[in-house]
């Protein structure tokens, strides 16, 4: 079961079988309540949504299937901290498991290398983004990512503000805007995609 979660990942689904059950073998399945720190080296988000906080501010938030924590496991000081934004399962597995399978497994190592460079990419577009496009853009784009797999994301203005390098009163003028031209709906602490 647990290595069925894990295989939701592209990035182990990009690793050998045979290393996947050895660390399905030592994963274990959490929740975790909204607000919670996440306490753990290596991180898949089975659902919900977790929070990548670095000196208390947001740096982006994490939506099913994410991985967080390979650098951490792999030996690496920590850069950000991991919180609950909503009640989320996740599976979490210790760092001397995912050291072991990408020695033992170098396709492994070449998926985590991958991934790694993914996220990059990603972080990269996102900053390109903040650059380009204004505001509404912004904000139409990060409630997308955010509502991956599901219609309604749970998200205050703020957080949203946060999300979008914006200003709260900002971004709510621009939700109002997304509002009238019907792309979605807004309820008191979440924001329904049309």
């Amino acid at each position: 079961m647990t290595g069925e979660l894990l295989l939701r990942a592209p990035l182990f689904a990009a690793m050998p079988r045979k290393a996947v059950d050895g660390l399905a073998a030592r994963a274990t399945r959490r929740t975790v309540k909204a607000g919670q720190r996440v306490r753990a080296e290596l991180v898949v988000l089975v659902t919900g949504r977790l929070e990548v906080r670095a000196d208390g501010a947001l740096v982006r938030s994490l939506v099913p299937p994410a991985v967080a924590g390979i650098s951490v496991a792999l030996g690496a000081p920590a850069t950000a901290e991991l919180w609950a934004a909503e009640d989320s399962v996740l599976v979490a597995i210790p760092a001397d498991a995912v050291a072991a399978a990408l020695k033992r497994h170098p396709e492994a190592a070449l998926a985590a290398i991958g991934h790694l460079g993914g996220v990059i990419g990603e972080l990269s577009a996102e900053v390109a983004a903040l650059r380009r496009h204004g505001l509404v853009e912004r904000v139409r784009h990060r409630l997308a990512v955010l509502a991956t797999g599901r219609r309604e994301v749970a998200i205050t203005h703020a957080l949203l503000a946060e999300e979008v390098g914006g200003t709260r009163a900002n971004v709510s003028r621009a939700l109002a805007r997304l509002e009238r031209e019907g792309a979605i709906r807004r309820r008191r602490g979440r924001i329904e995609l049309v």
